[in-house]
């Protein structure tokens, strides 16, 4: 007898029966604000191995991305120091079995970076967002 292919979102399930919680793993402060929030590297550490042991990928799709405000150190009367980049992504959560069954989760990230690295800030924080929300993980504090 051939065993039963499950469906993207029974995976999803198994993922979330698994992993209820990631901890908040970084102090933030800035601005006035001072918070906590949970690294990428935090929810991939979390998630990595059951993911795969239930057989989902992710796939990230950048769909759109500009910079909303670009650096510009000549700039007057104040100087650009940090470059603001804006992206739309899909962030897919594919069944390896049957990659045409999965789900999409649509997440919009901005970045900023004083370099070229604002772009790749805002995919890693889309996926990050996305996996977050997808399987519902509590995260410890309020955003």
């Amino acid at each position: 007898m051939e065993a039963e292919i499950k469906n993207i979102y029974q995976r999803i399930n198994a993922v979330m029966l698994e992993i209820a919680y990631i901890q908040k793993d970084k102090a933030v402060s800035g601005g006035g604000a001072n918070y906590k929030a949970v690294t990428h590297d935090q929810v991939v550490s979390a998630v990595r191995a059951s993911l795969v042991r239930h057989g989902i990928v992710i796939e990230p799709k950048q769909v759109s991305g500009e910079f909303l405000l670009m650096r510009d150190l000549n700039a007057t009367p104040q100087p650009v120091k940090m470059g603001l980049y804006s992206g739309d992504y899909e962030i897919n959560f594919v069944n390896i079995d049957k990659p045409e069954d999965r789900t999409v989760v649509t997440v919009q990230a901005h970045a900023s970076d004083n370099g070229d690295k604002a772009p790749g800030k805002a995919m890693t924080y889309a996926v990050k967002t996305a996996v977050i929300k997808q399987f519902y993980f509590e995260t410890g504090e309020n955003d």
